[in-house]
């Protein structure tokens, strides 16, 4: 049926309002089949639940009961020793203590407390502080409370959870211990609460259901909100009080319902509209049918006609189609030049390489032939494009290109195969010398400048070389040896080229290795956190602390941080550990102000990956501080000088500056800097590396350099800090030239967290200024 005849069939009233009336009765049936079949699955999804949610807390409620029952025993065995010899001994009760305890996992410690000050506790180790505690004595009015509760009662009671001393959340199982009828003393039972709640499965986060428990009136587990939005809840009963556990179904398994159920409804629709469609054209079919009888005859006399005047149509389409083929032959030929040249540079791209890489390696074992390959990567041309903007960087990689162009007259082929990468082959190699004056060559090409925006820039670049077939025989090998020997070039100092080896493969081993190590290093606990103080100068006083983060490897020992940083920033992990850096100094310089030191500001080093997370980063700030209760004055957050420059950062440090958290910019002077970006960042703080400071009495471009960053930070009204002080000489330079606080081994080497209370505590300022006039 043609076009003409569809325009005239007009479909009856009458049929579209039957259409109508079926497409509602069916319509609202598939509707109703549905949504009873939604409702089904979301009823089985919680009955799951609930029955998941009762097993949970059966396992919660038998490892309680396990571990609690342990308090029993123990008193049982100060009750035995009493009676046998009337007194405890504490190899006895060690002895005891270790095999009592066996494999369980999830007890802090058994302790005895013979008239309420505890004497006997195992393990001693890590316990230590909990040695001479009175319990009737206690600053907190809590634990004193329960003391004295306690000992009016013969039978046992509970702590908790509550934070242990140690760290971690932790419940109390305390019980009485009377000798003919009078109060001798407590024992008493430490629990860890988290490895009960892991071993009753509420940490399994395959269940299919979300979790929550509330102990006390306090969530200590899962999300609390989820007591206000699930009907599932199930008790925990203990000697003491009781437990509440809630669970909801996982927005993945509702999700997954919703999901399916649309899917049956889209499925329902489509089966409708196919049906009503079926169902219209059996109705208009005959009616159609006699339109076309009556119009085909005239369309046929119409389509005789038209055939005519198209056959001449198709002798000039002819005509016409062979001139189109002759352009698209000519269009083929220009496609596949573009399709080998690098838009930037206009030079051979990465296509054109890998192609010609592969000729010439069957050239030259045809030929049985040496040729060389060279890798080219520009060093640190990341700082034009950041500090000049894209469109500088692809002038600067033009001028590149021309200036290597230069070089070839021996018939090598030049390509850029992407970024700051070029490559060059040389066909034929005579000898080893050869291959080094051409990439000397390439070396020389860099040390004049390049002039972009009116200004002298200096790019050098590092050269990573192979030859076939004395390297590998294989166009991948070549190229990732080439590789690995450019970035040798790299670690040696840059601006220069490297021949490939052998050892590289070991520091490419070395480098999966502590790739490997590094993804279970922060699960293992095998990070630690040291603390520099930092001092101002003119009080001698401590006013801040620098926290760096230590490894210490299992099998390898201490890792530094020079090592393991860069490859934690090239895999991703950067973003996991510094997280963790920034919790653990958080909670750590607020357990120092409960303990009573004095409050002061520590200083956190954040990473390029940590900060381009843009508004997830000053969440996770915000979140971090509320979690630890920190105030955000006594936080420090170190950024790199090209981080600060940048301007799309701006904004991010304003808003983590309106925290009233300080901000610094480290290793400042180190890179390409800008005083007018300097001037309108909001900063409060700058530090000048330690190779200017090592610098002093030794270099004077070095003290040239300090004297003009203290002056611009005075104008500026920014804080300097030094870091890297290690001698009297490199002190007095500072203070005479007023700089404002300093960092280094000359007072303090980074100290572990449990030294730093002692240094706050017996730190005297005068005893500083004497020892420095001595």
């Amino acid at each position: 049926m043609n076009d003409d005849t569809a325009f005239k069939y007009t479909t009856p009233r009458k049929t579209w309002f039957i259409l109508l009336l079926i497409t509602l009765v069916l319509g609202s049936c598939f509707w109703w089949i549905t949504s009873a079949y939604s409702r089904w699955l979301h009823k089985e999804v919680y009955h799951d639940a609930a029955v998941e949610l009762s097993s949970n807390a059966s396992s919660l409620t038998l490892a309680l009961e396990r571990r609690l029952l342990l308090s029993d025993g123990l008193k049982a065995f100060v009750d035995t020793s009493l009676m046998n010899k009337g007194s405890l001994d504490r190899q006895h009760f060690d002895s005891f203590a270790e095999s009592f305890i066996g494999a369980q996992q999830g007890i802090r410690n058994l302790s005895v407390y013979p008239g309420g000050v505890a004497q006997y506790v195992y393990p001693l180790q890590g316990n230590q502080s909990v040695i001479g505690i009175d319990l009737f004595r206690h600053t907190d009015p809590d634990i004193r409370a329960n003391a004295i509760r306690t000992k009016a009662m013969y039978t046992k009671t509970i702590f908790g959870p509550f934070e242990l001393t140690q760290g971690g959340l932790g419940m109390l199982s305390r019980q009485s211990v009377f000798v003919d009828g009078r109060f001798w003393g407590f024992v008493s039972i430490v629990l860890d609460v988290p490895p009960l709640l892991e071993e009753a499965g509420l940490a399994n986060i395959n269940k299919g259901i979300d979790l929550a428990v509330k102990a006390n009136g306090s969530v200590i587990f899962g999300d609390s909100h989820l007591f206000n939005r699930t009907p599932l809840l199930d008790n925990v009963f203990l000697v003491e009080g009781s437990w509440e556990v809630a669970a909801l179904p996982s927005k993945a398994k509702l999700d997954a319902i919703d999901t399916k159920v649309q899917i049956i409804q889209l499925i329902c629709l489509l089966a409708l509209i196919l049906l009503v469609y079926l169902i219209y054209i059996q109705m208009t079919q005959k009616h159609k049918l006699q339109v076309m009888v009556s119009e085909r005859t005239n369309n046929l006399t119409i389509a005789n006609q038209q055939l005519e005047a198209t056959y001449e149509e198709l002798i000039a389409t002819e005509d016409e189609l062979r001139t189109q083929y002759r352009l698209l032959e000519g269009t083929e030929q220009t496609l596949r030049q573009l399709a080998y040249r690098d838009t930037v540079t206009g030079l051979n791209n990465r296509v054109f390489f890998q192609e010609r890489l592969e000729e010439t390696i069957m050239s030259a074992r045809s030929k049985n032939r040496r040729f060389a390959l060279l890798f080219i990567d520009l060093d640190q041309f990341k700082l034009i494009n950041d500090t000049l903007g894209h469109s500088y960087g692809d002038h600067l990689l033009k001028e590149v290109g021309q200036r290597l162009s230069m070089l070839l007259t021996n018939g090598e082929s030049f390509s850029r195969i992407g970024g700051d990468e070029f490559t060059i082959i040389i066909p034929y190699v005579k000898d080893i010398a050869h291959v080094q004056h051409m990439a000397q060559q390439v070396v020389n090409l860099f040390q004049q400048p390049f002039i972009l925006q009116q200004m002298e820039y200096y790019v050098t670049a590092s050269i990573g070389v192979t030859i076939f077939p004395d390297h590998s025989v294989e166009a991948d090998q070549l190229m990732k040896f080439a590789d690995a020997a450019m970035y040798r070039a790299k670690d040696e100092g840059k601006n220069n080229y490297r021949f490939y080896d052998d050892t590289l493969n070991v520091d490419a081993e070395d480098k999966i290795y502590i790739k490997n190590s590094l993804r279970r290093a922060l699960e293992n606990n095998e990070f630690e956190i040291y603390y520099q103080p930092q001092l101002e100068i003119k009080s001698q006083a401590i006013i801040g602390m620098e926290a760096l983060i230590r490894w210490n490897h299992p099998k390898r020992g201490p890792i530094p941080p020079s090592v393991f940083i860069p490859i934690a920033e090239e895999c991703g992990l950067i973003e996991p550990i510094g997280e963790w850096v920034l919790r653990t100094v958080c909670r750590q310089s607020k357990a120092w102000q409960d303990a009573g030191a004095d409050p002061i500001r520590v200083a956190v080093n954040l990473s390029a990956r940590q900060f381009n997370q843009r508004g997830r980063l000053t969440e996770l700030i915000k979140s971090i501080l509320a979690e630890t209760g920190l105030d955000p004055a006594y936080l420090e957050l170190e950024i790199t000088e090209n981080l600060a420059m940048q301007d799309e950062n701006a904004e991010m440090l304003q808003e983590l500056r309106n925290l009233q958290i300080t901000i610094s910019i480290d290793d400042f002077g180190t890179h390409y800097s800008s005083l007018s970006y300097l001037k309108r960042l909001p900063v409060d703080k700058i530090k000048i590396d330690r190779s200017f400071v090592n610098g002093i009495s030794k270099e004077p471009k070095d003290e040239a350099i300090i004297l003009a960053m203290l002056l611009m930070a005075s104008h500026l009204g920014l804080t300097i800090i030094a870091e890297g002080v290690e001698t009297v000489d490199q002190l007095a330079f500072l203070k005479n030239n007023r700089c404002d606080d300093i960092q280094g081994f000359l007072y303090y080497p980074p100290q572990q967290a449990d030294s730093v209370p002692h240094i706050l505590n017996s730190h005297s300022p005068a005893l500083m200024l004497a020892a420095e006039k001595g």
